[in-house]
C-alpha cells in the first residue's frame, strides 16, 4: 500500500494552524505531553477559518463544479430548523463499487470532521493521482459533511456564536399520535426542557437498527427509555441520515466526532490526540452484529493506528482506543446492525491552537483508508490486533478552569 500518495494533499493545510491560532495562551502545571497551549479564562476560541453554514453549500458548489462530473451534489433534507442538509456523492454502489458512507457533525459543537471532509473531497474531485483514480474506480463514497447544522450554527441572544451538541427542535409528542403528556425522549436534556431554554435533541442517541422505526399512538410506554436501549427517529437529521444509509448500503461506515483531552495512560502523560473504536454494541436479539462486520472494523481501526505511528516523528501521537459502550441507539451502532462496517473519530477537543493539525490528522486517517478499501489490503490487517490499541488514559481539563 502506498501511504503516503493520497497523504500528499496534506500540503495543502498549510496554515489552517496557524489561522486558527488563540490571541494568547497560558503555560500551567504540566499534567500532559504536550502542555497546552490552554485556552485563558473569559478567552473564545476563534473559528472564523471553520466553515460557516452559509458558506458550506457554496464550497460544495465549487467542489463538484470543478470535479469534472465526479461529484454530485443534493440536498438529502432539512433539518429542523430549516437548514439543507448536503448529500456528496462520488460514484454510485454497484458494478464493483464498494460503497463507503462518510458523515460528519452530527455535534454541532465538533467541527473538524466538516473541515477534513471538505479537503478529502477536493482531492477526490481534482487529482489525477493514480491512487485517487483507483479509489474513484473502486469506491462509491458518500458525504454528509455536516449533519447537525442548527447545532454548528447555534448563537447567543445577542447572535454570538457558541455551537453546541444538540440540534434545535421540540418535543411535540402529538405529531406521534402520543399523548400531550407523554415524556420526551431521554436524550433531549432536562436542562433544555426548562421554560426559557431552546430545547434540542442528541442526534446521536436517536437512531434505531430498525431503519424504518417511527413513534406511533401506543408506544408511549417506550418513553423516555435509557441510554443503552435505541433511540426513537424523532429528529429529522436521524431520519435523514438513515435514508441515505438506506439508499447506499454502505459497506463501510465512518462518523467523525470530537472528544476532550486525555493523556494515554496513568503512567505516561503523552496528550491524546485521537480515539477510535471499532464496536458500540454487541447488538440486540433482533439484529445481532455479524461477525465479519466486527472483523472489518476492527481492521480498519488497526490500519489507521498503524499509519498514524508509522509517521514516526510526527504530531499525531497517543493514538488510543474510545472506552467501552453499548450504544445501538447511535448511528455507528445501528449501521452495524444493518452491515456495515464502522469507525469512530473522536478528534481532540477543538479548543486548543493544534486545530490544523487535528484536521491532517483525520484527513491522513480517511485517506489511508480509503486507499485500503480500494486495493483490498484491508482484508490482510489481524483484526485481533485491535485490542493491542491501547485503552483511553485519563481524561483532563483546562488548568485554568480548575
Amino acid at each position: 500500500m502506498r501511504r503516503r500518495s493520497l497523504l500528499a494533499g496534506l500540503a495543502g493545510l498549510a496554515g489552517v494552524g496557524g489561522s486558527l491560532a488563540l490571541p494568547s495562551f497560558a503555560f500551567a502545571e504540566p499534567q500532559s505531553r504536550p502542555n497546552g497551549p490552554w485556552i485563558q479564562s473569559g478567552q473564545t476560541v476563534q473559528k472564523a477559518a471553520l466553515t460557516a453554514n452559509t458558506d458550506l453549500g457554496r464550497k460544495l458548489e465549487q467542489i463538484a463544479d470543478r470535479s469534472g462530473g465526479r461529484m454530485a451534489l443534493e440536498v438529502a433534507g432539512t433539518s429542523s430548523s430549516g437548514w439543507p442538509i448536503h448529500l456528496a456523492r462520488f460514484g454510485e454502489p454497484g458494478a464493483g463499487r464498494m460503497p463507503v458512507l462518510i458523515q460528519t457533525q452530527i455535534h454541532g459543537g465538533e467541527p473538524l470532521g466538516t473541515e477534513a471532509a471538505l479537503h478529502l473531497m477536493r482531492t477526490l474531485a481534482t487529482s489525477s493521482h493514480p491512487a485517487v483514480l483507483a479509489i474513484l474506480d473502486r469506491l462509491a463514497i458518500w458525504f454528509i459533511p455536516r449533519l447537525n447544522m442548527d447545532g454548528a450554527d447555534f448563537r447567543t441572544e445577542d447572535g454570538f456564536l457558541v455551537q453546541r451538541r444538540q440540534n434545535t427542535q421540540e418535543w411535540t409528542p402529538q405529531a406521534w399520535g402520543l399523548a400531550a403528556d407523554t415524556p420526551a425522549p431521554w436524550y433531549l436534556p432536562r436542562s433544555l426542557r426548562q421554560p426559557g431554554a431552546v430545547s434540542g435533541y442528541d442526534i446521536n442517541r436517536d437512531f434505531n437498527p430498525d431503519l424504518d422505526f417511527r413513534l406511533r399512538p401506543g408506544d408511549e410506554a417506550l418513553l423516555p427509555s435509557l441510554s443503552h436501549i435505541p433511540g426513537f427517529f424523532v429528529t429529522p437529521e436521524a431520519r435523514v441520515s438513515a435514508a441515505v444509509h438506506q439508499r447506499m448500503r454502505p459497506e463501510f461506515f465512518i462518523d467523525h466526532h470530537h472528544r476532550g483531552s486525555n493523556v494515554e495512560s496513568e503512567e505516561n502523560n503523552q496528550l491524546t490526540t485521537l480515539q477510535v473504536i471499532g464496536i458500540v454494541t454487541e447488538g440486540t436479539p433482533e439484529y445481532p452484529l455479524a461477525p465479519a462486520v466486527r472483523d472489518l472494523s476492527f481492521q480498519v481501526n488497526v490500519l489507521v493506528w498503524d499509519m498514524l505511528r508509522s509517521l514516526g516523528n510526527s504530531p499525531f501521537g497517543g493514538i488510543t482506543r474510545y472506552p467501552d459502550v453499548e450504544l445501538p441507539g447511535t448511528a455507528l451502532g445501528s449501521y452495524a446492525l444493518n452491515g456495515s462496517g464502522i469507525m469512530l473519530y473522536e478528534t481532540r477537543t477543538a479548543a486548543q491552537q493544534s486545530m490544523g493539525m487535528l484536521i491532517r490528522q483525520s484527513v491522513a486517517g480517511l485517506g489511508v483508508t480509503l486507499e485500503a478499501l480500494a486495493s483490498g489490503t484491508v482484508s490482510g490487517v489481524d483484526p485481533d490486533r485491535y485490542w493491542d490499541i491501547p485503552p483511553a488514559g485519563p481524561r483532563i481539563g483546562n488548568p485554568n478552569e480548575l
